[in-house]
């Protein structure tokens, strides 16, 4: 099969590993511009196949907070890892023939139209543009905040490994977020719809935060995930097929797994496999996304903040989210007050 694949990221690399195809990438280099957190389960590192020498950092604990006091504590049954995103994309991308600064202005059929030069005939066409959503959009509407971070120092520590803040002086729809990198340097940053650099600006003055890179960011999607990943000759991976997790927006392990899902489809010559292979991974997504509506676009999040105020749970599960959370509603005493409330919350917001 003749292959092209829009975007040189984890799912577009992923996929052209083992094939003969054209990869085409708008930027003068892969990996860059940043803009991600970088956060990826140490359980979907080593099986996605990502190198121990890419670990920035590593956590055991997540603190959910907000600005009035209110903190729950998640300690994770297997850590999280920070990695050196440009270096696993560099990695990646080791051997294979990138079309740099090559931005692909249509799709149309079996052509591609680069530079607004007709290429192709291609057998088939990877849509792997992450969350930028130029031509994937036409495939199925996925939430989309803008988000933005920026590396700062934060003398004396006062926070500890992960820290998502839900606030809505910060974020109406979606988190902030403080993630510790090495001594006072912190990962700052926050995702909602609107004022994205007024608040975190707001955000680095709550925490006296001094800045020391430039910021950084994109968009972050909450699901869900495409009704389908093939569409005639064009498939969609990672963050064009809307392959993140809704509660969190995280989505490297997913695009490097679509992508491989994807290659071996091609190779057996089958694309229907691709579709086959993700379909739990979609199931679980899915969920995922009626949870983000009813926690985040619905606000249940901050009552069960408060609700919840100072307990500690185990995170069973980083890439499943919505499994850690029912594992440790199981484990409180205070599991029927919350589904009581979560169903006068949920019957109220209905009437609204």
């Amino acid at each position: 099969m003749r292959v092209a694949i829009i975007g040189a990221g984890p799912a577009g690399l992923s996929a052209a590993r083992g094939l003969d195809a054209d990869v085409f990438e708008e930027h003068d280099s892969v990996g860059l511009p940043r803009h991600c957190t970088s956060l990826v389960s140490s359980e979907g590192a080593e099986s996605s196949g990502i190198s121990p020498s890419l670990v920035v950092s590593k956590y055991n604990l997540v603190t959910l907070m907000n600005l009035r006091g209110d903190y729950i504590v998640f300690r994770l049954r297997k850590p999280v890892y920070m990695i050196d995103r440009p270096g696993l994309e560099d990695k990646l991308a080791e051997g294979i023939a990138v079309k740099l600064r090559s931005r692909v202005t249509g799709v149309e059929g079996h052509y591609i139209f680069v530079n607004n030069e007709r290429r192709g005939p291609y057998d088939v066409i990877v849509i792997a543009e992450g969350a930028a959503r130029r031509f994937s959009e036409r495939y199925g509407k996925v939430v989309r905040l803008p988000g933005l971070q920026i590396d700062a120092r934060i003398a004396g520590r006062p926070l500890e490994e992960m820290n998502v803040i839900y606030d809505r002086k910060i974020s109406q729809s979606y988190f902030a977020w403080v993630v510790h990198i090495d001594g006072e340097l912190y990962r700052i940053g926050l995702a909602d719809r609107s004022q994205i650099p007024q608040k975190l600006q707001k955000l680095l003055k709550i925490f006296r935060a001094e800045p020391v890179s430039k910021p950084f960011g994109g968009g972050v999607l909450a699901g869900p995930p495409a009704p389908r990943l093939v569409v005639g000759p064009h498939a969609l991976v990672g963050d064009a097929a809307g392959l993140t997790k809704p509660l969190s927006g995280g989505g490297i392990v997913l695009a490097l797994k679509s992508g491989v899902a994807l290659r071996d489809s091609i190779n057996k010559g089958d694309l229907g496999l691709y579709e086959s292979a993700l379909r739990p991974t979609l199931l679980r997504l899915k969920v995922a996304h009626l949870a983000y509506k009813f926690m985040y676009e619905r606000g249940f999040v901050h009552k069960s903040l408060a609700l919840f105020s100072k307990s500690e749970f185990l995170a069973y599960d980083y890439d499943d989210h919505v499994k850690t959370l029912l594992l440790a509603l199981m484990t409180t005493h205070k599991a029927p007050i919350a589904l009581a409330e979560g169903l006068r919350y949920y019957l109220r917001s209905e009437k609204i």
